[in-house]
């Protein structure tokens, strides 16, 4: 596994380890800073973030603004999560994003910039206990406070794309299998995500299919269904019924 510090890291550096399950993130990753492209907390302040939610929304005419608002945020959380840790998983850093920029077309996620403080080589689980300490865990408390989504939802939505992320660093490095193992054992997250990530990680420990506990609200935008095979709702009817 190469090791680079991240002063000496280049774009083509992190654009080349974006490659298999995570190549269609390549180029979205940044390492410099970009003036349209200002931290999360800068959005929120500004009004960027509700704009934002508020563009997206227009591609979903007649859906609920809690629905909308959460399959707006399972996008921030593949922006901000896969590439970051795949890349550092392959670079062995830890690589904290901080600045998005938002396509003016559909107010999603355009591109993720790296935060420029230092960043030394790290194990894959110091990788992960940084990316949500740092970057998912402020994301989540800022997307409640604008959207009025649960918080539970929130990390769900993030920890269904840091569990796929995990497996699918081990599906494309089958060498990876113990660090993934360990990373697993030693995440750690805040209380109020506890009851939700800690199911979903036993799943992943045993090697069994991903599932929710807290329904994402997709289903009711026009055109969706329930999410085949990880939604709650068909086990609640089963349990009920």
């Amino acid at each position: 596994m190469s090791i680079l510090h991240l002063s000496v890291l280049t774009q083509a550096d992190l654009d080349d380890a974006l490659s298999g399950s995570f190549a269609p993130f390549s180029g979205r990753l940044r390492r410099d800073p970009d003036p349209a492209a200002p931290a999360l907390s800068a959005l929120a302040r500004s009004g960027g973030l509700a704009d934002a939610l508020a563009l997206f929304a227009k591609a979903h005419p007649g859906a609920e603004r809690p629905a909308t608002a959460s399959l707006w945020s399972a996008y921030l959380f593949a922006g901000l999560v896969s590439p970051a840790l795949a890349a550092g998983a392959r670079l062995g850093l830890a690589l904290s994003p901080e600045g998005i920029r938002f396509a003016p077309e559909t107010g999603l996620p355009e591109t993720v910039h790296l935060t420029q403080d230092l960043a030394l080589p790290a194990s894959l689980p110091a990788q992960v206990d940084r990316l949500l300490a740092d970057c998912i865990a402020p994301a989540i408390h800022i997307l409640r406070a604008e959207t009025g989504l649960s918080l539970r939802l929130l990390w769900e939505n993030a920890g269904g794309h840091l569990f796929w992320t995990l497996d699918e660093i081990a599906r494309d490095n089958p060498d990876r299998a113990e660090d993934i193992a360990e990373a697993l054992e030693a995440l750690r997250w805040p209380r109020e995500a506890c009851a939700s990530l800690t199911l979903m990680r036993a799943d992943a420990i045993a090697g069994a299919p991903l599932r929710r506990r807290v329904c994402c609200l997709r289903h009711t935008l026009p055109g969706f269904s329930e999410c085949a095979g990880i939604c709650p709702l068909p086990r609640c009817r089963e349990k009920s019924g």
